[in-house]
């Protein structure tokens, strides 16, 4: 005798799938600088927001299309951040 499903698996089939997360789903206003690739001009972009070891607020971009990385301050002008800023430190090894 075949065995019928019962209504939470029903329920659960009919929900919509749970989105992937702040990587893939936007979350607040885009960060100047970061509206489209600046090498390519593409907007498929991964966004990811966090802080840097300065305490700074920074998102890190990366384009689908080409490849290309980079960091942008939340409150910065849209030109990209520097290597020193990104990883902190004087410069020196």
């Amino acid at each position: 005798m075949a065995r019928r499903r019962g209504d939470a698996a029903r329920a659960r089939d009919a929900r919509p799938p749970e989105p992937l997360g702040s990587v893939s789903q936007p979350s607040g206003p885009v960060v100047p600088g970061t509206e489209a690739c600046a090498h390519c001009g593409s907007t498929e972009l991964t966004r990811i927001r966090m802080t840097l070891s300065s305490g700074r607020p920074a998102v890190f971009v990366s384009c689908a299309a080409c490849e290309r990385t980079g960091w942008f301050a939340l409150d910065g002008d849209g030109e990209p951040l520097g290597r020193d800023e990104v990883v902190g430190g004087d410069g020196s090894a």
